[in-house]
């Protein structure tokens, strides 16, 4: 899109997103009007004998693909008038107005884009074919109209088709097509235990308050990785302080981290991220299962990778790992 009134009218985009402009006022009233319109008549979209359900009320105002992509992208929803101002300038609309599409991958295909960053995509649903969903969102502005004041005047058309977008419509996807529904974290937590897990096997420690580690080197550690990588969600906790009382420490020498898992005197669930010269980072972890305590994972982990050293007659505990034990 190269004309100057397109890059402006992005440019009063990013102004209206900023908490305190215009904007918020007209977001804050979006969920009730997108709701009140998801309750109204709506129209179904079929590809690849899935169906998307879009509000009538919202359906004359987009652009509904349904024709499957390379990247198994077979939904793809755009805001028709951001498409004609960019076409209308004799820019290119491609992305122009995106504000989500859907697709689809195998379990090894998710098992290799969870090994890296995946902004600007959420894991979302299974089926009980093996297939799993992918909500694609944009990372950045595709808002676009031919003036400044048009960019104004529609923000509130704009700000309600994203809330549907994302508050509805992968939600509503997935209930109408009896699909399950699943999460999986990609911080940098999630992607260090995706790598670990579904990566090339490698040898690793386990230990417990900083005692001796415990050596598994063959033991899978594939249930164990599971459970902390799916249903749950690390966030930064740089601000908090909290100080670390019964832990246990996972280290990946082929990272070069050390997490330590642990639970807050708050009672919530904390990693902390540690590199061999590097500070540390703090992230909190919340799972969808309330009940989920990351050190009941580890302890259980541990006792069986104890229970596999004794049935193999092979020692448990090392006195020291090599150099990359950041103990």
């Amino acid at each position: 899109m190269k004309s100057g009134k397109i890059l402006a009218a992005l440019l009063v985009a990013a102004v209206l997103a900023v908490p305190g402009n215009l904007a918020l006022a007209e977001e804050a009233a979006a969920p009730a009007a997108t709701a009140k319109a998801e309750a109204g008549p709506v129209h179904f979209y079929e590809s690849q004998g899935l169906k998307l359900k879009v509000p009538e009320a919202y359906d004359k105002l987009l652009l509904t693909e349904t024709t499957p992509d390379q990247q198994g992208r077979f939904f793809a929803v755009t805001e028709k008038a951001s498409v004609e101002a960019a076409q209308k300038e004799g820019g290119e609309a491609t992305g122009a107005g995106w504000i989500f599409s859907l697709g689809r991958l195998t379990e090894k295909e998710l098992h290799e884009k969870l090994c890296g960053d995946m902004s600007g995509a959420e894991l979302v649903a299974k089926d009980a074919e093996g297939g799993y969903y992918i909500y694609y969102h944009p990372t950045d502005v595709r808002y676009v109209r031919e003036s400044n004041e048009a960019m104004v005047r529609d923000q509130s058309q704009w700000t309600k088709l994203n809330a549907w977008g994302w508050d509805y419509a992968h939600g509503d996807f997935i209930k109408d097509n009896g699909l399950t529904p699943v999460t999986a974290d990609n911080s940098n937590i999630g992607i260090y235990l995706a790598n670990f897990i579904y990566g090339t096997p490698e040898a690793y420690t386990l230990a417990k308050d900083g005692e001796m580690p415990m050596l598994a080197d063959g033991f899978s550690p594939l249930p164990y990785g599971e459970k902390l990588l799916y249903g749950a969600t690390y966030r930064s906790a740089r601000d908090t302080q909290m100080l670390k009382f019964k832990y246990y420490t996972l280290v990946l020498p082929r990272e070069k981290v050390r997490l330590d898992f642990f639970t807050g005197k708050d009672g919530n669930n904390y990693v902390q991220e540690v590199h061999e010269g590097w500070a540390n980072y703090l992230y909190r972890a919340t799972y969808e299962d309330k009940d989920m305590k990351a050190v009941n994972v580890l302890a259980q982990w541990m006792a069986d990778l104890k229970a596999y050293h004794e049935k193999a007659g092979t020692p448990a505990t090392l006195e020291a790992v090599g150099s990359w034990d950041i103990r």
